[in-house]
């Protein structure tokens, strides 16, 4: 009776290890399903010559904003996503934050007044896809947060663990080039990272503007541009 009892205590434990194997091989492969998971959204822009500047960026973006300074008083630019894709297509890639490098960004501007940002992962022997979906706002009081609604590897939520890994990446970033925390790229990976308004204001042509409002529809961003004093 007890050599039998021991028979049936093995033969328990084999059915449960056998079990427990194929549950972790079925989770890996649905963690691996996930994760490989390609948007049907994503479909990156190619240029033939990355070494080009965009002609929307030299041709319609800059001009638009410079001739719009010298009225001295407000004016709207229209930024297209198809030109935001063309603008982005020709940086310099891979594309390396930190750790990460990133290859093929895209841009997607919704109904939704969100903007979505997408762009394969480094990653082998699988290409996974990130992408963050943030919405911009301005406050009462004129200032821009940057809000990220979402990250995602694949089809795996990571925003928690992304914000993470940005912070440390922002604070060595801060370390190894030092700049001020108060320079406009730093106070825009705070607003990306931790949810902190800054004062959207900026120089170009001599002149000092500020962002007074953002509007993001269906394949466009529609911002209202304000002289700002010195």
């Amino acid at each position: 009776m007890k050599k039998d009892s021991q028979k049936a205590k093995k033969t328990k434990f084999r059915w449960y290890f056998r079990l427990g194997i194929v549950l972790v091989l079925v989770l890996l492969a649905l963690a691996l399903a996930l994760t490989a998971y390609k948007p049907s959204r994503y479909a990156p822009v190619r240029v033939a010559d990355q070494n080009q500047i965009s002609p929307y960026l030299t041709h319609n973006l800059l001009p638009a904003v410079f001739n719009g300074a010298q009225l001295r008083e407000s004016f709207e630019v229209v930024i297209t996503q198809e030109g935001l894709n063309d603008i982005i297509a020709r940086l310099h890639q891979p594309i390396k934050l930190h750790n990460i490098t990133l290859t093929d960004p895209q841009v997607l501007l919704t109904p939704q007044k969100k903007i979505i940002l997408m762009a394969t992962a480094g990653a082998r022997p699988v290409d996974l896809v990130a992408t963050i979906e943030l919405n911009p706002t301005i406050n009462q009081q004129g200032l821009l947060n940057l809000h990220i609604n979402s990250v995602a590897l694949g089809a795996v939520n990571i925003t928690s663990v992304a914000k993470l890994i940005g912070d440390k990446a922002y604070l060595d970033w801060l370390s190894s080039t030092g700049m001020e925390p108060n320079n406009i790229a730093a106070q825009v990976c705070r607003s990306l990272l931790n949810d902190e308004p800054f004062e959207p204001v900026f120089e170009f042509g001599g002149k000092r503007l500020r962002v007074s409002r953002i509007d993001v529809s269906a394949e466009k961003i529609t911002a209202l541009l304000t002289p700002a004093p010195d």
